[in-house]
């Protein structure tokens, strides 16, 4: 399988797509009506629908892009307008080397925080604070300190997509009139890199 870094989705249809995470949790309930729970992931998995339509013009390009990464084959880029920016309360990383951080995402409610792997930032967004200067490899999510001494980041900013892949083989749009079409779903996945 391969990964199409450009072009990314078409941001008009991923402006009205659904999307959001998913957790995978086994739930074993005695005869009492107790239960005990037990999370099968670390981390969400993404999932969402794209086939929210309203133009030929958005159909064409779907079906073109549908074509271009082969279905289920390829994985691709994808906006998701809920959840595509860091700021730098939010930018964190996670070393890897002495000279290689990963980027990551924190997420916070009151005291209670989760970080999500950034594996595909957007070219050109992403700012590092703290440490000195650092270069950005844009399909890994992967910092590298240039120069000595190395500094740890304190945080950075900047937007971000998901890595995604359609999660059907078959696209059977159904013309019902004038820009109007029908069918059940085209749904995507999240691709953990």
């Amino acid at each position: 399988m391969a990964f199409v870094e450009t072009p990314r989705f078409p941001e008009i249809i991923s402006s009205q797509s659904k999307f959001g995470p998913g957790f995978n949790t086994s739930v074993a309930r005695n005869l009492g009506g107790y239960e005990v729970r037990n999370a099968n992931w670390t981390y969400p998995l993404h999932e969402g629908d794209v086939s929210h339509i309203r133009t030929q013009a958005q159909l064409d390009d779907l079906l073109a892009f549908f074509h271009h990464v082969a279905g289920m084959q390829n994985g691709f880029r994808f906006k998701c307008f809920n959840d595509y920016a860091v700021d730098a309360t939010q930018g964190t990383t996670v070393n890897l080397t002495t000279e290689t951080y990963q980027l990551y995402k924190t997420r916070t409610f009151g005291a209670v925080s989760s970080i999500w792997k950034v594996s595909k930032p957007v070219s050109g967004t992403v700012t590092v604070n703290g440490g000195g200067s650092w270069s950005v490899d844009y399909t890994t999510g992967i910092i590298t300190h240039i120069g000595s001494p190395v500094i740890a980041p304190t945080s950075w900013t900047g937007e971000f997509d998901f890595p995604v892949r359609f999660n059907t083989d078959k696209m059977l749009p159904q013309w019902v009139s004038f820009e109007l079409y029908d069918w059940s779903a085209i749904p995507i996945i999240e691709l953990r890199l």
